[in-house]
Formats: structure tokens, C-alpha cells, sequence
């Protein structure tokens, strides 16, 4: 506990410390039309293909689009589910009513879904599995719908907050510049939020976000990343280690450079990922980065 404190209090200082980065970004990237609302991706819920009983409902019509979605039954019951494939596996709280799409993110091949039921305290029994093969379409396809980390709908504020940031823009980059900056000249790091996050797992509410303009390094990175998915970029949200404490940036994939920062058209040797947290900080953080999760 006391080292996580004194992170967070670190964390506060690079916060108010440095200078900030205001680079031009090259012109000359390959233009694109503007994104239309009915051109915006949302998760679809089709129920060819689902899994149910009187708990909940897995809806894995879409698995080869990069997600499945769920929704509970009963909201007396507390329930998990567990996305698996090889050594790896996210676990998530199945606690909405309404479908929420979850990604398969781990590339092709067989994913074993586990259902969980709470039994007693923090503890929870496996009540159901199953495994679903999948194909993607493409390896970006997850990276390119809404899901329980960056969650939003078409009416969502954030689908309205990006339109009105990339309108009469000309191409991804300065789409995706433009959102960058968006985000760290109107949001706040939220720092009675640090010592919540520390006690529980908190999902960004990116409604509750845009309207407070607060939020901590999750919120910033499902932010911007909903900014840029709504523009049909695929984008995605990673979790792991910095130098300084577990943190959360975002990764976005551009033709020809793949999965990259836009600051490495400038100096590709220092920069691969996009971090709008240390970016709102005015701290140029140089340290490393070791992704764990990626959503």
C-alpha cells in the first residue's frame, strides 16, 4: 500500500512538471473521406449463434468481426466471464442488462469462453464452457468496434465529441493528431481517482468522462481511443508496466507503419505508442513500456 501511494504521489508530480509538445505533423499522408454517421461501426447482435441459460446470454454470431457479446438475466446474480486462447485470458463482470461486445483480440484459432457464478464473498464457480473457433476477417477488426473498455453507442457523446473534432479534416493522421490534442487540452487528471482505482477495477465511463472532463490514464486512453475508432481507425487500448506504475496509453494502426504512435513520423526512433496521460502531463516521459492487456 505504501508503494502505491508513493507512485501516486509521483505520478502527481510529473503531472504538474514540463513543458508540453506541439509538433507539425507531415501533410503529405494519403487522403481520405470524412467518416459518416451511418459509416460509424457499432456491434451487432444477430443470435445466430449464442450460448444461454437462465443467467445470461453469449452471442458469438460475430467472433470472425473480432468480438462476441453478452448480457446477464438476472441481476441478482453476480456473474464473470473468461475469454481464453493459449496462455492467455481476460476476464471481465458481466453486469448489464443490454449486449455488450467483448473482443477476441488473441488472432486466429480456437477460444475457450468460460461462464462464472459468485457463490460466496469474492469467490466464483465456473457454470458453464464452451469453445467457439474463429477466422477474422481482418487482425484489426477487433480494434475497430466499441466494446466493455472503450464503450460507447452511435448516440453516445463521444461519437458527436470525435465528428466534431475531424470535421473538414483530410486524412487519418491529422484525424488522429487532432483527437490526440483534443484530449489533452480539455481533460483533467483526476487525482482523488487514483486512490479508488487502487482499492478496485474501474471501467471508464466515457459519458460520465467527457462530461467531467476528468479522469485518470484508463480514462484518457478509452477516450482518445473511442475518438479514433468512431473515425474508422483502427486503435487500441493497452495496460502494463511503465517505469513509474501500472499504466494504460494507446496503440494506433496506420498503412504501411503499422501499429504506431504518429509522433514516429518525427523521430521514429524514439517514439511507437501514443500516451495522452504523460502528453497532458507536460512530462516527456522516456522510460519503458511492457504491454500486458490489450483491448
Amino acid at each position: 500500500m505504501m508503494k502505491k501511494l508513493i507512485m501516486c504521489l509521483i505520478c502527481m508530480l510529473l503531472i504538474m512538471s514540463g513543458c508540453s509538445s506541439s509538433q507539425s505533423y507531415p501533410s503529405d499522408y494519403p487522403s481520405s473521406p470524412a467518416v459518416k454517421m451511418d459509416e460509424v461501426l457499432d456491434i451487432d447482435v444477430p443470435q445466430t449463434d449464442i450460448k444461454e441459460n437462465d443467467l445470461y446470454i453469449v452471442d458469438y454470431s460475430k467472433r470472425n468481426n473480432g468480438y462476441i457479446t453478452v448480457r446477464k438475466k438476472n441481476n441478482n446474480e453476480k456473474l464473470k466471464i473468461q475469454i481464453i486462447k493459449d496462455e492467455f485470458a481476460y476476464t471481465y463482470d458481466v453486469d448489464s442488462n443490454e449486449f455488450v461486445g467483448l473482443p477476441l483480440q488473441m488472432q486466429d484459432g480456437e477460444y475457450t469462453i468460460r461462464v462464472a457464478r459468485n457463490v460466496v464473498q469474492k469467490d466464483y464457480a465456473i457454470i458453464d464452457s464452451f469453445s467457439i473457433n474463429v477466422t477474422l476477417e481482418s487482425e484489426l477488426e477487433p480494434y475497430l468496434y466499441p466494446n466493455k473498455i472503450i464503450n460507447y453507442k452511435k448516440d453516445s457523446q463521444v461519437v458527436k465529441t470525435s465528428m466534431d473534432v475531424c470535421k473538414n479534416l483530410d486524412n487519418d493522421l491529422q484525424r488522429i493528431e487532432k483527437c490526440y490534442t483534443w484530449v489533452i487540452n480539455n481533460m483533467e487528471y483526476d487525482e482523488n481517482k487514483v486512490s479508488e482505482a487502487n482499492s478496485k477495477y474501474l471501467i471508464p465511463d466515457l459519458d460520465e468522462v467527457l462530461e467531467e472532463k476528468k479522469g485518470i490514464c484508463f480514462d484518457y486512453a478509452s477516450l482518445l481511443c473511442a475518438m479514433l475508432r468512431v473515425q474508422n481507425i483502427p486503435t487500441r487500448v493497452v495496460c502494463g508496466n511503465t517505469d513509474i506504475d501500472y499504466h494504460a496509453w494507446i496503440e494506433v494502426y496506420l498503412e504501411g507503419k503499422g501499429w504506431v504512435n504518429p509522433d514516429i513520423f518525427i523521430d521514429e526512433k524514439i517514439w511507437s505508442r501514443m500516451d495522452p496521460t504523460f502528453a497532458d502531463s507536460k512530462y516527456d516521459y522516456d522510460g519503458t513500456y511492457e504491454a500486458i492487456y490489450y483491448y
